[in-house]
């Protein structure tokens, strides 16, 4: 079983016989429907991030009949085939994955430890003591290094991926005097965004 690349086949080519081709199948479904879940839900972080101001205005817009925000579901599963594409098999997959989602929990850690310094008095309807975020954070701590260590090309790639979000902040929110046609690109392709996908800003009151 530890030299078989699919434990779940063998295990049904042991178990069903015959009806062994349906652990494949089953399989599918699971990843499919986990993906699908995976990137509806990140593309809400997209979409407020966006209402927020730390992310390109167009990703607030939404369909004006099912009240989804389509811009960022589509860039999430843009993002989903920039990983699948630069991987050259699952485990590479892994490791690009691995590094950017334990950096971006790690951080999250930390800023709970930032804002009960800086706000103690702050109303929280769930405290726990710091020495389990603490823990927590060790843990991921270890998650980051442990893969730079092994595979540190394919964490270079996770990485470099990631980091592909910077110029996208420098251009579209940090720089406040953009030149004129930077800004009609801009408002142009706003346009040819909601008419394709009949989207609006929801930030603004009908």
């Amino acid at each position: 079983m530890l030299e078989s690349p699919a434990v779940a086949v063998l295990f049904a080519n042991k178990l069903f016989g015959p009806f062994a081709f349906c652990m494949p199948l089953f399989v599918a479904c699971s990843t499919i429907g986990s993906a699908n879940g995976v990137i509806f839900t990140s593309s809400r972080l997209f979409y407020v991030g966006a209402r927020e101001g730390q992310m390109p205005w167009v990703l607030t817009m939404i369909n004006k009949n099912t009240r989804t925000p389509i811009p960022a579901v589509i860039v999430m599963g843009l993002l989903s085939l920039a990983y699948l594409i630069l991987s050259k098999n699952v485990y590479s997959l892994i490791n690009y994955i691995q590094i950017t989602y334990w950096l971006a929990i790690g951080a999250a850690i930390a800023a709970l430890f930032y804002l009960r310094k800086k706000m103690p008095d702050a109303p929280r309807p769930i405290k726990v003591p710091l020495v389990w975020p603490a823990i927590f954070m060790c843990g991921c701590a270890a998650l980051v290094v442990i893969p730079i260590m092994a595979a540190p090309k394919d964490t270079a790639i996770g990485l470099m991926i990631m980091l592909s979000a910077v110029p996208v902040y420098l251009i579209f929110i940090a720089w406040k005097n953009k030149p004129k046609f930077v800004e009609n690109l801009s408002t142009s392709f706003t346009v040819v965004v909601q008419k394709l996908f009949m989207v609006v800003d929801d930030s603004k009151e009908e």
